[in-house]
């Protein structure tokens, strides 16, 4: 990879590991037309290769492309980001996975957050209010919200959330469960919030993965914690280990006679 990569270079490479089958997910997803299908992984290496480089990540940003955006949140400088600069990025965007990953590998870290969850979670735009509320449990993690009214801001998830637009909820949701296990002491009034709020993601969970239910989003973050293995872990290990251990099958007399009469 050379030192002075241009923006053409990035996206030659990204097109080249494009998948069309991954790109269709995508765009079935809401990433809009302008896709490659890249892995995420392979968009990982590619920003380990290019480490951090604000002016490139702004370019690519500025493509539309939703891969050289979800690059460009592995490249930009947090530091680097006025609150003007930060809205211009995020607010347009149509896409909670950009959203997301705007928020968690560049925002949480930059000196305007704070500014920038109080302005969205006090807006009314959807995907600003999930980023601020994500900004809000992104910081709570880092310690960063150390004069954080937390009975305040649990009242007001409760308040909040029945109402809220699904990927507002999705948000809300998210902080009530970092509370819950990241500020000492407020574990279990996260849980009761989560019982009164009640289970309202109706959407079946993927194997192998973690319920939203906050109460039991919790519990299984924390028995991690323990070093303890949720249900759901336990059951995708065991049918690997029984996939991996079932028998190959072998060829038949038959085929493999006939296999050796073409050799002949």
């Amino acid at each position: 990879m050379p030192q002075q990569v241009t923006l053409s270079q990035v996206m030659q490479q990204l097109e080249a590991q494009g998948d069309d089958k991954v790109r269709q997910r995508y765009v079935r997803d809401g990433a809009g037309d302008n896709v490659f299908g890249v892995l995420l992984g392979k968009i990982r290496g590619l920003a380990q290769a290019l480490g951090t480089n604000h002016a490139l990540g702004l370019e690519l940003w500025a493509s539309g492309n939703h891969e050289a955006r979800i690059l460009a949140c592995m490249l930009l400088d947090p530091g680097a980001l006025t609150e003007k600069e930060a809205r211009a990025l995020l607010e347009p965007l149509s896409h909670p996975t950009l959203v997301d990953e705007l928020v968690g590998r560049v925002l949480v870290h930059a000196p305007v957050a704070e500014a920038l969850q109080t302005r969205w979670i006090d807006g009314d735009a959807e995907l600003p209010r999930r980023a601020g509320w994500k900004l809000l449990a992104g910081r709570i993690a880092r310690g960063l919200a150390k004069d954080l009214d937390v009975e305040a801001t649990l009242a007001r998830i409760e308040r909040e959330l029945p109402a809220a637009p699904y990927r507002v909820k999705e948000g809300i949701n998210y902080c009530l469960v970092w509370i819950g296990l990241h500020v000492p002491g407020y574990t279990e009034a996260a849980i009761a919030i989560g019982e009164r709020l009640g289970r309202w993601d109706d959407r079946p969970i993927p194997k192998g993965c973690t319920s939203s239910y906050a109460p039991e989003w919790i519990a299984a973050a924390l028995a991690l914690r323990r070093g303890e293995k949720t249900e759901a872990r336990q059951a995708m290990e065991s049918a690997s280990a029984k996939k991996k251990a079932a028998p190959v099958k072998k060829k038949s007399a038959a085929k493999k006679s006939s296999a050796a009469k073409h050799v002949r």
